[in-house]
């Protein structure tokens, strides 16, 4: 007997849906009207900037690249030399959220490394970067 109860169940839960699908498809649609939008208060660009301004993001200092097969990853060991596509004179790139935005010489910064900017990469060599 609990299956009859379960059936009437679904019959009336199915009942229910195509009325509800019925009504839905009979409201009418009207058009959304939003009112012009104007250039707002001075220095809200400002504002909205500065809520920006403590986010952190990753920067990243690549010094070359290269491929290599799967089978020479798993071949690496201590004491591995891989090329990279640089040249050692050649200024190393600094990317801020994977984007290139600067290049500069690598120094040393008490005992770490630093980066001294030589060149801020302009939109169109942003452009050349990713091709």
């Amino acid at each position: 007997m609990s299956n009859d109860k379960a059936l009437q169940d679904a019959d009336w839960d199915a009942t229910k849906v195509a009325e509800a699908s019925a009504d839905l498809a009979a409201a009418a649609v009207q058009p959304v009207a939003f009112g012009q939008l104007g250039t707002g208060p001075k220095g809200a660009d400002n504002k909205n900037l500065d809520l920006l301004l403590d986010v952190e993001i990753p920067i990243s200092v690549e010094v070359g690249r290269t491929k290599m097969s799967l089978e020479e990853v798993l071949k690496l060991v201590p004491g591995s030399v891989i090329a990279l596509d640089k040249k050692a004179e050649e200024p190393v790139d600094l990317r801020v959220n994977g984007k290139l935005v600067a290049r500069g010489e690598v120094v040393l910064v008490d005992d770490c490394y630093g980066l001294r900017i030589t060149q801020i990469v302009d939109a169109q060599g942003r452009i050349e970067s990713l091709r």
